[in-house]
């Protein structure tokens, strides 16, 4: 099994484990959205192990950004929607998103948003190349001396639930893309601009505001 598909199960299921203590989750309505960012990709880990033999039925299943998501519906018994998704560094929010969404249309009473990432040697190459990384191997976010961002691997998801119990609440979410920008992989600040401003609608105080820090002259501003 590709091992971000094995971190995908055993984080999701001890989410859920945490969530209900019920014996099965077999054909219980809960959606699943996982936000992969192209880590199930070919040249992920384990592939230069395997070129060396030929292919096999568990080629094709292991390196699918569909089973990485629909593994974790079939095992577990889930019947919600379920789907992988790649919108690069902000996947796992895209997907937090799209949970939530489900919730408010009435697709799902309850979803799981999961995120995973893992380091392989061609992404951070072609990362470095591109001058995305720091070459003193620290991010300084909002500072002159930023020159890029390190990067790192995991797994983390969370559950919502339609129910009023819960002691963290999602307000708003929204979602929208750069369009126009310097180059394909460069932010727009205008358009960020615009999809901050469509919180307001969500009635929320900002108290405090997290931002992604890429550490980087192009991505801070």
């Amino acid at each position: 099994m590709n091992p971000q598909m094995m971190a995908v199960l055993e984080t999701t299921t001890l989410t859920l484990c945490a969530w209900s203590r019920r014996a099965s989750l077999v054909n219980t309505p809960v959606g699943f959205f996982l936000g992969a960012g192209g880590s199930m990709s070919s040249e992920g880990v384990g592939a230069g192990a395997s070129n060396s033999k030929a292919p096999s039925v568990y080629s094709g299943t292991s390196g699918a950004l569909s089973v990485a998501s629909g593994r974790v519906s079939f095992t577990l018994g889930l019947t919600g929607p379920c789907l992988t998704l790649d919108t690069a560094c902000s996947s796992s929010l895209v997907a937090a998103h799209l949970a939530a969404s489900a919730i408010k249309l009435a697709e799902c009473p309850q979803a799981v948003a999961t995120g995973v990432g893992m380091l392989t040697q061609v992404v951070s190459i072609a990362f470095s190349a591109a001058g995305m990384l720091s070459a003193f191997g620290r991010c300084h976010t909002f500072d002159r001396r930023g020159d890029g961002y390190c990067r790192g691997e995991g797994c983390g998801a969370f559950l919502l639930d339609s129910g009023v119990s819960a002691k963290v609440a999602v307000l708003g979410t929204a979602v929208q893309q750069d369009g126009p920008s310097a180059s394909l992989t460069a932010p727009n600040g205008s358009s960020q601009r615009r999809l901050l401003e469509t919180l307001r609608d969500c009635d929320a105080t900002n108290r405090a505001l997290e931002a992604h820090g890429t550490g980087t002259a192009l991505g801070d501003p």
